[in-house]
């Protein structure tokens, strides 16, 4: 499965650069999934699931109005084909003017939801979690729409008594919603290949490794629809309504399938689970609980479109988190960040008896350096005496930007004398920086130990105090309380 879009890539390049062919295959597309929505029909215009509900938004969405010939001549030919399936008494003219009626009232709340869908996700930055919420209401409003559309235009055709409205718009409504939200994931992502220039891909603002499955996920699918059968059996052994909830337990076996694989194949797992759910509805003659059925594909296809947000916000949350701890410019420890840290590690070392040091230091002649060679200058001090710090200290010290010029490092495990070691060298290559004619950076330091009863504040005030003192005796080196 995971070359299938290679498959497809292909298949996409031999055909004709014609929109013809290309809608004719849409066309064709189309009415296959119609009939796959009759294999699980269950009442007159009422289906478990309608995936060309699904179908429909998805190339509305995807391909535009370029796809409205297709779809509107797939749901004229349909209605003479319901005609003559559902045994009703109209000539021709009738059932022509019965599918124009049903195209229009399919195609037009569809077209309305996917181009609102659209311009949400193209407007400013690209949102993945808000843009599931919007895709998951904007399903919901316009399939509510297209049944009210569509049962009208049914009854107005003379294909449906004005009397079963009432049993009808529900299930309808219900039907609808899964074909799209199950359904129009998957072919978005299909259509998106198979048209030249898409009007959405989504690859472009997840990554292109969407279209990758890992090694495990024939298991995993396989798990799941072992786990969906289990459940359906379950329903048809007991026969009570009850049993028949079993089958919202697949949200969790979807949910690890969502936070674990790519987005093509989540939706590809979302798409078969829903589909035996329907076929086996039928073949084990739940018919009784098909409202239950209804409502969990719905339930499991949102909850796996919201688990594909998860990494986005898992990865957000940690972008922030990493804003929050980090100094832009010197890009060491944020002042919070040092102070927290500072005192987890202070509090650590004291209840275990460790060695714990803690060093301040500033450049020295830093405001003439401003003020002389101007802020940029300043800066590049500030970023080059960090890199220094840096490539001289272990993974398990800490340096953060205290304020200004002013900076904090935490040693824990480290003795006075070491600390005072490090200090020096520190000094020595901060003269080797060249960053303009004249200048030699240097800095001062100051150096505490840790005491019992200390705090992050006590140090520091005693490490300050040296620092004040290395100053007096001249800067460019290394004072210890």
């Amino acid at each position: 499965m995971t070359h299938f879009y290679q498959r497809l890539s292909s298949f996409a390049r031999q055909l004709s650069t014609s929109m013809l062919l290309r809608n004719l295959l849409l066309f064709v597309l189309w009415l296959a999934v119609w009939m796959l929505g009759l294999l699980v029909e269950y009442t007159e215009h009422a289906s478990v699931w309608f995936p060309a509900a699904g179908l429909t938004f998805a190339a509305l969405f995807i391909v535009g109005v370029r796809a409205i010939p297709a779809l509107l001549s797939a749901c004229v030919l349909i209605t003479f084909w319901a005609g003559h399936y559902y045994q009703l008494q109209l000539d021709s003219w009738q059932l022509l003017q019965g599918g124009l009626l049903f195209g229009v009232a399919h195609i037009i709340p569809y077209y309305a939801g996917a181009r609102i869908l659209r311009q949400l996700a193209n407007r400013g930055q690209f949102n993945l979690p808000l843009f599931v919420i919007g895709f998951l209401l904007i399903a919901a409003l316009s399939s509510i729409l297209a049944t009210i559309a569509v049962i009208a235009a049914l009854v107005l055709s003379a294909m449906l008594p004005f009397s079963a409205i009432s049993s009808t718009w529900l299930p309808f409504w219900i039907g609808d919603l899964a074909g799209v939200v199950v359904i129009a994931p998957l072919f978005a992502s299909v259509l998106s290949v198979l048209y030249p220039a898409p009007k959405f891909v989504l690859e472009n603002y997840i990554g292109p490794q969407q279209r990758i499955a890992t090694a495990q996920f024939k298991y995993k699918l396989a798990l799941t629809l072992s786990l969906l059968t289990l459940a359906m059996l379950l329903a048809w052994y007991a026969n009570t309504p009850e049993s028949a909830f079993a089958v919202f337990f697949l949200v969790i076996p979807h949910m690890w399938i969502a936070c674990t694989e790519s987005a093509f194949f989540n939706a590809v797992s979302v798409a078969l689970s829903s589909f035996f759910i329907a076929l086996l509805v039928n073949l084990l003659a739940l018919m009784d609980y098909v409202m239950v059925y209804q409502f969990a594909i719905n339930v499991i296809a949102a909850n796996a479109l919201f688990a594909l947000a998860v990494p986005t916000l898992t990865a957000a949350n940690y972008q922030l988190r990493l804003i929050a701890a980090t100094d832009s410019l010197t890009q060491v420890a944020s002042r919070d960040h040092l102070q927290q840290r500072a005192e987890l590690e202070i509090s650590r070392c004291l209840e275990q008896a460790q060695p714990l040091c803690l060093m301040v230091f500033d450049i020295d002649h830093f405001k003439q350096i401003n003020d002389q060679l101007g802020h940029s200058v300043g800066d590049q001090v500030l970023q080059q005496a960090c890199q220094v710090t840096q490539h001289l200290l272990r993974p398990t010290d800490v340096i953060g930007r205290y304020g200004g010029d002013e900076f904090v490092v935490i040693l824990p495990n480290t003795e006075q004398d070491a600390v005072v070691a490090i200090g020096q060298r520190i000094i020595e290559r901060l003269l080797q920086i060249e960053l303009a004619d004249q200048l030699q950076v240097s800095a001062s330091f100051g150096v505490a130990a840790l005491q019992s009863g200390d705090s992050f504040r006590s140090l520091f005030e005693r490490a300050d105090s040296a620092l004040y003192r290395a100053k007096q005796q001249g800067r460019s080196q290394v004072a210890w309380h």
